[in-house]
């Protein structure tokens, strides 16, 4: 037994002779063979413990004990809480349980541990007390070749069947031949690590002599040893009851809890010491790869299949190949905004010139919302509509074309390169017909057949290509979960779409409050609209990411009830469903702002109310650059969280690992291979659903308004290039080795792709032609409107675009602002405020104030008369409060000025300090008129110019989508789907195969005749 400072390990040597010891009073029993070594009756068997310098020299071992068998997986089970050094090491001691649980638990993993040794599975077990926490047992696990052989027939593996001659060379390899220097952008491979191609066909164990050193322990790489040693682990029962048909696999065993952790091994440390070259594929990984001094190099994308498996590959391929397509697309959105830069000088921008240059009181503006909004000054909005023109121009409507053909160049080379891939790490062909159904549907389909043996054959389905019986889920069944999933999925989406609007809600309410704090401040209204704009967009964010949670939750549940027979439609329905919702949650505030908000709101005297509640209106600014701040803000924030989670949540636990690993070190423990991988983080269910699901998302901000932010492909490449790091360095430095899974493509996600390019172009065209003033503008510059509009003036497209309103309208809508928000200052001609004197302050533009009949009535200070205006003390003196009543008394007999003005009631409202405007005073200018941005009229009407504007709109948008799907046919016409030399490879294989499998009934039929020949001698 192993003593204190001493290492303990178990495991099986079939082949050796031993001697059986009983010992029933703890009901185990076990045996000594010609080594000494001590045998427990789960199979294992204890080897002489290791002292600590032998452990420190096999520190970084990934071998049995005897240096020979691989450990292909790693087990993990924590010890009881009563049990202690003096009990059978490695064993569980079924009779000194009192906890029927933990009783069960042991009898499980027993059978378990038994049924994978009569599975071809090979284990040596480290006892707890020698492990670095003193409460895991290690099961190391060996699965021996030929079981391997045997399993990868069963799965349908393809293996080397012949070196691959037909090796073709791109341009790129070509260039740097001819010039003879090593290509700078691609890692320098160890010449031991290098990946020959070969010519690969599904493996049969009867041809194994025609496969490449098929009986070389080699012949599998590590990551396929362990994709075939979980399937084992997976199919496994852990029951001797025939008939209990659920209790199979170390998943279900996992989520009991009777293991603790299941995990292959990483070949090595990630890091190589200074003076040492590399040896494995991990460190080849971290040192050329995952280390950001190689952000600038290609990825070496064989190592990553050949290590992690073609899912993980694969994965790391498509966002490779999509950040390369991004170089394009940034290169030319930047161009496009140093176009919209080179537009800011009044002199190339037309609309910024009218606003600016134009006298301040032309564009005098309705309020934006009731009670609480002031008028405005167009000319308020000068500095943003600068801001504006940089992405409402005409190189934006190219900018829009040019990235819808950019999305569909990118998914047809796309699909050419994954059909590369399929053939070079082969799994062309896997998902029809060599993906195996999952265990948890297989188990569970049993069960239902055993608990109704009559309806059998509503689950099972003839599969005629394969030609054999397959388990299927009745539509009976699966129907109704489908429609249920559907269910909750629309009510999430509705759920959105009512944040969404309660968003809205708190923009109307939130926007009068700051339009009075702001008022005095330079900008006005567009400071105003500029804050709401960012804490709306802000709140917006934290509310997507809260409600992803809640769903992805729920996703999982649903996914999981369904029962989908293969892992890869599981994986996809997974992806439809949290995908739409996704859509709904990162995008309905942005189609809010960019197709409904403002066009929909009304107009004075009109305006559409949700309760008492008014619509929004545009910003100040317009809503094209309220949807680029929006749009920037949900799109870089995301980006930023979500890299900073990434990896800060993983980085702090191991960090935290790493602590508790320094302190045990200081004690002079030594770790082993399997101990520190169990120290790094698991790999989640769906670990790369959130890293595809990021970068989709992306994909969509990059394209579906991308016209309102040409930046958008830039910012997208500059998250893309710290992603693919921060993904390597995660997966080779702070993550268990995952099991290599097959996959052939990206699944769901092309389809989603697909749909979301062809609604970018939908997007994009409504968006120029709804939101932008491209349309307008082209349409006021030629059906002559330009010219004949408003001659000998400075007057120009943005008063052709407005119309005026008498402020009559707004008293009898009841949408006149209360007096404590009329304070628009009063500008002299160059443009600044007229400040009277410090005792009375600023002076106020009242337009709708008849100055001469109020000062009949001594409710004018004859310091100001000159101005006809009210000074601010003045006016404060005027108005007095927000309650009419308490407002000081004049020389008008028994009222106040104000009621000069104004008729007001104070009593339709609950809050004393608000009245309402009811009608006009004897002294109120009723000839007022304030601006609109709409061509409206007051009772609803509208010119022919709207109507001209509309069809140019719809126009528009027919032609550009037509263009851009006609140039899209063409493309996919003229991309070959399957590369021409990959055609050729595929020729040789099936050539290769059928020869090998004429040799072999060739071979067959001379032995039978040779045998009838022995038999039947002449």
């Amino acid at each position: 037994m192993a003593s204190t400072g001493q290492i303990g390990f178990e495991g099986i040597n079939s082949d050796k002779s031993s001697s059986l010891h009983l010992d029933m009073s703890k009901g185990v029993y076990h045996s000594v063979d010609d080594r000494g070594v001590v045998s427990g009756n789960d199979g294992s068997q204890l080897i002489t413990p290791l002292t600590l310098e032998e452990r420190s020299a096999k520190e970084s071992t990934v071998h049995f004990e005897d240096g020979v068998r691989t450990i292909d997986f790693v087990l993990c089970y924590k010890k009881l809480p009563d049990e202690t050094e003096e009990d059978v090491d490695g064993t569980d001691n079924f009779n000194s349980m009192e906890d029927g649980k933990k009783r069960e638990h042991a009898e499980k993993r027993h059978l378990f541990l038994k049924q994978c040794e009569m599975n071809g599975l090979e284990f040596e077990k480290q006892h707890w007390k020698d492990s670095p926490d003193k409460e895991t047992y290690y099961i190391k696990v060996h699965a021996q070749h030929d079981t391997l052989l045997h399993r990868a027939e069963d799965l349908s593996y393809r293996m080397p069947i012949g070196e691959n001659t037909l090796t073709t060379h791109t341009y790129r390899e070509q260039l740097f031949d001819k010039i003879r220097i090593r290509d700078p952008f691609l890692p320098h491979v160890p010449h031991d690590l290098e990946i020959d191609g070969y010519l690969t066909a599904p493996f049969k164990y009867s041809l194994k002599d025609h496969f490449l050193n098929a009986d070389d322990p080699k012949f599998f790489t590590t990551a396929l040893r362990s994709a075939l040693t979980w399937h084992i682990l997976q199919n496994t029962p852990y029951t001797e009851d025939k008939e209990d048909i659920t209790s199979i696999g170390i998943g279900r065993l996992l989520s009991a809890g009777i293991f603790s952790a299941a995990y292959p091994l990483h070949e090595s440390n990630y890091s190589v010491q200074k003076g040492e070259d590399i040896k494995t594929d991990r460190q080849f990984l971290y040192e050329r790869w995952a280390h950001p001094r190689n952000i600038y190099k290609h990825q070496p994308l064989d190592h990553v299949r050949r290590y992690f498996g073609e899912k993980v590959g694969i994965y790391f391929t498509w966002t490779g190949f999509y950040t390369y397509f991004l170089h394009f697309a940034a290169f030319v959105g930047v161009i496009v905004m140093c176009v919209g830069l080179s537009k800011i000088p009044l002199s190339r921008n037309p609309i910024a010139k009218e606003i600016c240059e134009t006298n301040r009181t032309i564009f005098y503006m309705c309020p934006l919302c009731d009670e609480k909004c002031d008028f405005w000054y167009l000319k308020e909005s000068c500095p943003f509509s600068y801001a504006a023109y940089l992405f409402d121009n005409g190189a934006t409507v190219f900018f829009a074309g040019f990235m819808a053909l950019w999305a569909v160049l990118f998914l047809e080379f796309w699909k050419r390169r994954q059909f590369q891939l399929q053939h070079d790490w082969d799994v062309l062909g896997y998902e029809e017909a060599e993906e195996q159904p999952r265990p948890v549907f297989e188990q569970k389909i049993r069960h239902f057949i055993t608990q109704n043996p009559k309806n059998k054959k509503n689950y099972v389905l003839f599969n005629p290509v394969l030609e054999r019986e397959e388990y299927i889920q009745p539509p009976s069944l699966l129907l109704p979960k489908l429609m249920l999933s559907f269910s909750i999925l629309c009510f999430m989406v509705l759920l959105v779409i009512g944040v969404v609007f309660s968003l809205i809600l708190y923009r109307v309410a939130i926007a009068g409050l700051l339009y009075i704090s702001v008022s005095q401040l330079p900008g006005g209204p567009s400071i105003g609209d500029l804050s709401v704009s960012i804490t709306g967009a802000i709140l917006q964010l934290i509310c997507v990411l809260v409600l992803n949670r809640v769903y992805e939750f729920l996703a999982y549940k649903l996914t999981d009830w369904e029962l989908h027979r293969t892992q890869t439609q599981y994986d996809d329905s997974f992806t439809v469903k949290l995908y739409i919702f996704q859509f709904a949650n990162f995008y309905s505030s942005i189609f809010y702002i960019a197709f409904f908000k403002g066009n929909f709101s009304g107009y004075p005297g009109g305006y559409f109310r949700v309760g008492r509640a008014r619509l929004e209106e545009c910003s100040a600014y317009g809503c094209l650059l309220e949807l680029t701040i929006q749009y920037g803000i949900i799109m870089i924030g995301k980006q930023a969280l979500n890299n900073g989670v990434e990896l800060g949540i993983p980085l702090v636990k191991g960090l935290i690992n790493w602590w508790k690993k320094q302190k045990k070190e200081e004690k002079e423990e030594v770790y082993s291979r399997w101990e520190r991988d169990n120290i790094l983080l698991p790999v989640e269910e769906q670990g790369l659903f959130s890293e595809y699901l990021e970068l989709v998302i992306q994909y969509g901000f990059v394209t579906i308004f991308v016209a309102a932010f040409p930046l958008a492909p830039l910012f997208a490449l500059l998250n893309n290039w710290i992603e693919i790091r921060l993904d390597a360095y995660k997966f080779c430095t702070l993550l268990r080795r995952p099991v290599a899974e097959r996959a052939q493509d990206i699944g769901s996600w092309y389809s989603i792709l697909d749909v979301v390019s062809k609604l970018s172009v939908v997007t994009n065209a409504w968006l120029i032609a709804v939101t932008a003033n491209f349309v307008p503008l082209e349409v006021y510059n030629y059906l002559g409107y330009a010219a004949s509009a408003y001659p000998n003036t400075t007057l120009g497209y943005v008063n052709w675009t407005q119309s005026s309103f008498d402020i009559s309208v707004l008293i009898d809508s009841g949408s006149f602002p209360v007096l404590n928000a009329m304070k628009l200052k009063l500008y002299d001609q160059n443009d600044k405020v007229i400040q009277f004197n410090k005792t009375e302050g600023s002076l106020y533009y009242l337009p709708f104030v008849n100055y001469t009949c109020m000062a009949q009535y001594g409710c004018l200070n004859d310091v100001t008369r000159q101005y006809n205006a009210f000074t601010e003390k003045g006016w404060s003196e005027i108005i007095g409060t927000n309650d009419f009543a308490k407002a000081p008394k004049k020389a008008y007999t028994n009222a106040t000025c104000l009621s000069l003005l104004f008729k007001v009631d104070n009593t339709t409202n609950n809050d004393p300090a608000v009245s309402t405007v009811t009608g006009y005073g004897v002294c109120a200018n009723t000839g007022v008129t304030c601006r609109f941005r709409s061509q409206v009229s007051a009772k609803g009407s509208r010119p022919l110019s709207f109507y001209q504007t509309m069809v140019a709109r719809l126009g528009f948008v027919i032609v550009f989508e037509h263009v851009i799907f006609f140039l899209s046919m063409i493309i996919a016409w003229a991309v070959p789907d399957v590369p021409e030399n990959v055609e050729n490879e595929i020729k040789r294989e099936k050539l290769l195969a059928y020869r090998a499998q004429q040799e072999h009934l060739g071979g067959a039929k001379k032995d039978e005749n040779q045998s009838s020949h022995d038999e039947h001698p002449l």
